[in-house]
């Protein structure tokens, strides 16, 4: 077993460099479960990701993924490797896949509930990236349709995420009671939303070409764009109005996630770490952006600096046991942002 939780820890950095580092901020005993949720999560991901698999496997594959922790392991779990051998070996995401044993075994280690809390919501995610899985070798550029739909597709893929946390944290904190539990629900889906909105964001153009798309039909059409013409230089304002009402809808997120951490006990050092590092990263990622929107729609990569990764990192020490000076800190960058009052109501 210890061979096999060493392996768990090893392979969280090579398919996850965001949260490797904020997971070791954890307290001793919710590292090792927050690590295989994760990587439970990732595995899923990675099917309905893959550009290897066709639509009917994968969809087949993440409704068999689902039985895995809904009871029925037994049966679910030898087709689910069968089905797997079509999927390569050659990136860590795929080789982690391709280990899903190993970590089963570990997960099986935990508490019963902690089982329960973990499996809940890998089933929940299983089933909606089934619903939203896509074709392989021919990506549909017609992914979405609505915003509706995009606000389904992150709830399924990262508002879930915020769930098992949530879960995950109460369980281990006897601090977080259960009014405090209650509150966290109802900011939890949002933690795990604004985070994704603002990787789906940042890479939205890089996924443009390689012809995926998880701009939806309704907004394009509101600004009378393509996801062709949306790279063209005489639209450039509207594609700029595009990403602003994007980015809006992020911060939404963002904001009630950080009223999220301002709910966890003081005393949960390590909680509050695991949780603001990847808010405040994220937030100054959607202010880059917005300050080089049309750089995104070139070539450029938008990246934060090494430098403003670190300067997070510390002020997060800092600042993690107190509410204000958190709340003065995300206030300052809040500020920075370009107003978008059209997107008020």
């Amino acid at each position: 077993m210890q061979e096999k939780i060493k392996y768990c820890e090893n392979v969280l950095p090579k398919v996850s460099r965001t949260f490797a580092p904020t997971i070791r901020r954890l307290p001793k005993g919710l590292r090792l479960q927050v690590t295989v949720a994760y990587l439970l999560c990732r595995i899923a991901d990675t099917v309905e990701d893959s550009a290897q698999l066709n639509l009917d496997d994968k969809k087949q594959m993440l409704t068999l993924y689902a039985q895995i922790f809904l009871g029925e392991q037994d049966t679910a779990c030898p087709r689910f490797l069968e089905l797997l051998k079509k999927l390569p070996s050659e990136s860590e995401d795929e080789k982690l896949a391709h280990n899903l044993p190993v970590v089963m075994d570990v997960f099986h280690s935990f508490s019963p509930s902690m089982q329960g809390y973990i499996a809940r919501w890998v089933a929940e995610m299983s089933l909606g990236m089934r619903k939203y899985a896509q074709a392989s070798q021919k990506r549909r550029f017609n992914f979405l349709k609505s915003m509706k739909e995009l606000d389904e597709y992150t709830y399924y893929v990262a508002g879930t995420v915020g769930y098992l946390l949530t879960e995950l944290f109460s369980y281990y904190s006897n601090k977080i009671t259960p009014p405090i539990k209650r509150r966290l629900e109802q900011l939890a889906e949002s933690f795990g939303k604004g985070l994704q909105m603002v990787n789906i964001i940042r890479d939205m153009a890089t996924d443009l070409r390689r012809g995926q798309s998880y701009i939806p039909d309704e907004l394009l059409e509101k600004y009378r764009l393509t996801r062709e013409t949306i790279f063209e230089q005489e639209n450039a304002d509207r594609a700029q109005e595009l990403f602003n009402e994007l980015i809006y809808s992020a911060l939404k997120h963002l904001d009630r996630a950080f009223d999220y951490i301002q709910l966890i006990p003081k005393k949960e050092t390590g909680i509050r770490l695991f949780c603001a590092l990847p808010l405040f990263w994220a937030l100054r990622t959607l202010e880059l952006i917005q300050k080089n929107t049309l750089a995104l729609l070139g070539n450029e990569k938008i990246k934060i600096p090494r430098r403003v990764v670190r300067m997070e990192y510390l002020f997060a020490l800092i600042h993690t046991n107190s509410n204000r000076l958190m709340r003065h800190h995300y206030q300052k960058i809040r500020r920075e942002f370009k107003e978008i009052p059209a997107y008020q109501n």
